[in-house]
């Protein structure tokens, strides 16, 4: 396994707001965002940023060949200028963690941490490509991004993507920031050239306002079909303000959230590959060729199909 791979980690809550705390970032959580409009903003109010992630498809895909413009709103390349954090994506898997980077790193009202705010002084300067490649070198950073999965479902830098991709079943999903700052909207996305400049907003208000038609207008250049979207918002830590608000109830029902957030995320981390295989093995041990061929083609139907035609392909049948 190389030192420098990078796995693919979940859109989920528990699992960022973990990250964030093991990079000792403080009094910040990330919480799911179940619709686009301004209520559902507000109601996390304070919100930092959102997280949006999307199908990676074929109008990303024609834009990137177009000389890489932006889907909607403007290239912002004076944005060292005005004091925005920006990093490219040099390396595959990391958007993830790169995209809360890119937002976080533009609050200046937050605590990043020792270790955090010492990289962002190391970097700042830095153009983005530079800052992209210094982020994937970070030990503390990779290793904290890498934790949420079992060790063998890492999926390492050096793979390539495939050249071909079908729309529908590809599985490429990447993360962008949205967020406000020097009186716009802006969008960060790491695969891009620059930030990506939005409509003016100069208030937590006009973000929560505005922000629902920003996406949504970007949701709009895919095909209708296409349904694969989701968005976790940025915010304070909730358990936190609960308790200096003595709001028993609060406090109880974020408790209870964290509590599932860990077990949910202990599971990821288990290895799951000895089981997997032990069943396969039991299933197919008593079958004849062609019992076996109807459990594959009843597991085709199901989605399934790759994973046993892995290890039948090892000798597991």
């Amino acid at each position: 396994m190389s030192e420098s791979g990078w796995n693919t980690i979940d859109s989920d809550a528990g699992v960022f707001t973990e990250l964030v705390e093991k990079l000792q970032i403080q009094n910040v959580e990330i919480n799911d965002l179940y619709a686009i409009d301004t209520d559902s903003l507000r109601s996390l109010d304070p919100l930092y940023g959102v997280i949006f992630l999307f199908k990676y498809g074929k109008v990303d895909r024609d834009h990137a060949q177009d000389g890489n413009k932006p889907l909607t709103g403007q290239y912002d390349p004076s944005y060292q200028d005005k004091g925005i954090f920006f990093a490219n994506q040099t390396i595959q898997n990391a958007c993830a963690t790169q995209a809360v980077l890119n937002v976080l790193f533009n609050k200046d009202e937050l605590d990043l941490g020792p270790e955090l705010a010492n990289f962002k002084a190391f970097v700042t300067g830095f153009d983005s490509e530079m800052i992209g490649d210094t982020i994937s070198n970070s030990e503390l950073i990779r290793s904290v991004h890498n934790s949420f999965s079992a060790p063998n479902s890492l999926i390492l830098d050096s793979e390539k993507k495939p050249e071909d991709h079908d729309d529908k079943n590809d599985g490429l999903f990447h993360f962008v920031g949205y967020l406000r700052t020097n009186g716009h909207i802006y969008e960060l996305d790491g695969l891009k050239s620059y930030p990506i400049k939005h409509t003016a907003c100069e208030s937590n208000d006009q973000f929560y306002e505005k922000l629902p038609l920003v996406i949504q207008e970007r949701i709009s250049k895919y095909d209708m079909s296409e349904l694969r979207f989701s968005l976790l918002g940025i915010t304070n830590n909730k358990l936190q303000a609960s308790r200096e608000l003595g709001d028993v109830e609060g406090i109880n029902i974020e408790l209870n959230k964290r509590e599932m957030w860990k077990k949910e995320n202990e599971l990821r981390r288990h290895d799951y590959t000895g089981l997997i295989v032990e069943l396969l093995k039991s299933v197919s041990r008593n079958s004849t060729d062609d019992e076996w061929q109807a459990l594959l083609n009843d597991a085709r139907k199901k989605g399934q199909l790759d994973l046993l035609e892995t290890y039948a392909k090892r000798g597991m049948k």
